[in-house]
């Protein structure tokens, strides 16, 4: 599946190669190899939205609807871009973006979103959601994940910022092969 950048691109593989080990059915590892599925699923999302909102020539834009955060989070940058591009610029502040009605008109748009960003805090904070790590939840929630990415791309792309998905897993390996060996 091409991709937009190199990096994307190995994300959405690591988390293909661990599911395809959970699928193998040991269930020593089935919860390591789910979580390893929903967690790089997670950082795909972000560095697709980031990928795009670089390109797009948002970044300044976004950094200053949320100052004085230097770095906003994977959820308030999901939801300043469907403000922007789907929303038409309805939430004026960051905080109307979590205004109950706009949240739930994001997490409409973006199924699964709140359970993947949800398990991915959880883990970075050392918790693991052994009812979401399993062989089912990470099937529906990488789809779900890729899903959602291809939904942002096709944002930008009415927002008329068409963006080429040409990288190939193939060429993300030789990338970090190349890099390697430097």
């Amino acid at each position: 599946m091409p991709e937009a950048t190199e990096d994307a691109t190995f994300l959405i593989a690591t988390s293909w190669q661990a599911l395809g080990r959970a699928r193998q059915g040991d269930e020593r590892t089935e919860t390591c190899d789910c979580t390893v599925v929903l967690v790089f699923a997670a950082f795909y999302i972000e560095a697709n939205l980031n990928h795009l909102i670089e390109a797009m020539g948002d970044t300044d834009e976004m950094k200053q609807f949320f100052y004085p955060a230097r770095h906003p989070g994977l959820q308030p940058k999901l939801a300043w871009f469907y403000n922007k591009h789907v929303a038409g610029g309805r939430a004026k502040t960051k905080d109307e973006l979590q205004v109950s009605e706009f949240r739930k008109a994001l997490l409409e748009r973006f199924p699964g979103f709140e359970e993947i960003h949800q398990f991915r805090n959880e883990v970075s904070h050392g918790t693991i959601d052994r009812a979401v790590a399993s062989l089912e939840s990470a099937k529906r929630l990488r789809q779900q994940a890729k899903d959602i990415v291809a939904d942002l791309f096709e944002m930008a792309a009415r927002a008329d910022h068409p963006i080429d998905r040409v990288t190939t897993y193939e060429m993300a390996v030789e990338s970090v092969r190349n890099v390697a060996d430097e």
